[in-house]
């Protein structure tokens, strides 16, 4: 018996699809695409065995995402009569396979079926943002997960989430008692004409989550709890700050003024963020991102804007939007790199200067703060900036053979960024690098330095590709470029990008 017949690959049998309803039934809309992941919800090497042409077909109505689910396969073998050990790597194709995944069944009436795909039909939550992209309108609502159509929605579409994010989790959401916390984002494309049903089908979605964190005094005053600290020259005068003022019931003494917890100092982390694959390459992920990044850093309670672990794609996304929001703010557009630094900086026992070699004498912190965006990402794109003002042929690792002692401004301030970035990439892999003689050390991070410019400057060339798209030049795949994870050894980094530590030098690395 030829076995391979009875081997499936589970992501290439799986078929999903959008549909809404018709003259004559449910009719299929737009493209049939393929989940990128079935280890979580099929098995974990992605097989199924035993079948013979097994099909899948998971289909989702266009507007509010309720689920039909069809399996079906020619024959079925027994792998236990084969072999006892054959028998634990058989999966058991039917609906029960993703009872735990998708939504318990509920017939519909007709008037709950009308009612829920007419043409009146809207998202739940707020209108955020209408636009136009390449012709197509599109529409971005956001909802809490206290919202009864909202949360249905979300129980509707989260398979989704595990078939196209790796390493993805649904877990959290299904708590009562943190529900207040989530947030639903949806982005719609809204087809207006000769569709008597609703023209909403989402293109894609994201969550967020909101976090309390305890206001240091630090945190109590970027968060707006406390006055800013009096500028410079104000010779330490500073208005009186005057704490609000809570008053009591005088029978019962409980306090008349209620305190919203979630408008406290707090951290905003987007978890799951998705595009379906038939709107993917069209710049729609940035628009999300952007219109969700904008939502939050204008809330003054919000510390910082974190992301659960970030993909290779999202990150290359996540650049290009962060480093033109950043170069929107005056002080952030007008950084430079220090051309010359004072001799006691430069000798082989000092700390590497890395801020006043990227600040060159402005308040980076305070500026990460204005920002919202945590330590890592920001002070990738202070790097990425700063490496922009140096002109392309002098970022070459040739011209700065003088080091600080260049005679030429722009070879010294690409020597000083090599420097700055070393440090930065020595202190996330100082455990690995201890371990090496110093020649292959200084070998390492040359390497990963190289490396790291080499992404940044693919990212510099995409952020001008992808302003081009966005202007109707160009196309949508020339502005893709992905992240480089930049390490010396391959190694898990679970740490989470709220439990980031200051990038103060304890050490310097010897190169």
């Amino acid at each position: 018996m030829d076995l391979d017949e009875w081997v499936t690959n589970s992501n290439e049998c799986f078929d999903i699809n959008m549909y809404r309803p018709g003259p004559t039934g449910d009719e299929r809309i737009g493209e049939t695409f393929n989940p990128s992941f079935t280890h979580s919800v099929i098995d974990e090497n992605e097989s199924i065995v035993g079948y013979k042409n097994p099909k899948i077909e998971l289909d989702f109505r266009t507007n509010d995402l309720k689920p039909k689910l069809k399996i079906s396969f020619d024959a079925q073998l027994d792998l236990k009569k084969l072999s006892p050990d054959l028998d634990q790597a058989q999966v058991d194709l039917s609906p029960e396979l993703f009872k735990k995944y998708l939504p318990e069944e509920v017939k519909e009436s007709k008037k709950e079926r009308d009612t829920a795909t007419s043409r009146d039909w809207k998202p739940p939550g707020q209108l955020m943002q209408s636009f136009s992209n390449h012709g197509k309108q599109y529409e971005i609502w956001k909802a809490p997960m206290l919202d009864r159509a909202a949360r249905q929605i979300w129980i509707n579409l989260r398979i989704l989430v595990l078939l196209f994010i790796d390493g993805a989790t649904i877990e959290g959401l299904d708590d009562e008692e943190t529900l207040d916390r989530w947030s639903l984002y949806l982005l719609y494309a809204v087809e207006s004409s000769g569709i008597p049903t609703t023209p909403y089908v989402l293109a894609g979605f994201a969550t967020s989550y909101r976090t309390w964190i305890f206001p240091t005094f630090k945190i109590a005053r970027y968060t707006k709890m406390l006055p800013s600290p009096p500028p410079e020259g104000s010779n330490g005068a500073a208005e009186k700050y005057t704490p609000p003022r809570l008053t009591q019931d005088p029978k019962t003494f409980q306090l008349n003024d209620k305190l919203d917890r979630l408008e406290t100092s707090s951290r905003e982390r987007i978890a799951q963020f998705l595009i379906l694959p038939p709107y993917q390459n069209q710049s729609l992920g940035s628009r999300l991102y952007n219109l969700i990044f904008s939502d939050l850093v204008n809330k003054p309670f919000i510390y910082e804007i974190p992301v659960e672990d970030p993909s290779e794609d999202f990150d290359a996304m996540r650049d290009y939007c962060d480093i033109v929001y950043l170069r929107k703010l005056p002080a952030f557009k007008s950084l430079s790199l220090a051309s010359n630094l004072p001799a006691e900086s430069l000798r082989k026992d000092s700390p590497i200067p890395r801020d006043q070699i990227l600040g060159n004498g402005v308040d980076l912190e305070g500026l990460r703060h204005e920002a919202k965006i945590v330590t890592r990402q920001f002070y990738r794109m202070v790097e990425l900036h700063a490496l922009s003002t140096i002109p392309p042929n002098h970022r070459n690792r040739a011209r700065i053979t003088r080091k600080a002692k260049s005679s030429n401004e722009n070879d010294r301030k690409y020597y000083f960024w090599r420097l700055a970035l070393k440090h930065r990439i020595y202190m996330q892999n100082a455990d690995a690098l201890d371990q090496m003689e110093v020649t292959e050390k200084v070998d390492k991070l040359e390497a990963a330095v190289d490396n790291q410019q080499e992404e940044f400057e693919e990212r510099l060339e995409g952020i001008e590709k992808r302003a081009r798209w966005e202007k109707g030049e160009g196309s949508s795949n020339e502005a893709r470029s992905k992240r480089k994870r930049v390490v010396v050894e391959d190694e898990e980094d679970d740490d989470w990008e709220d439990m980031d530590t200051d990038l103060v030098a304890s050490k310097k690395p010897k190169a």
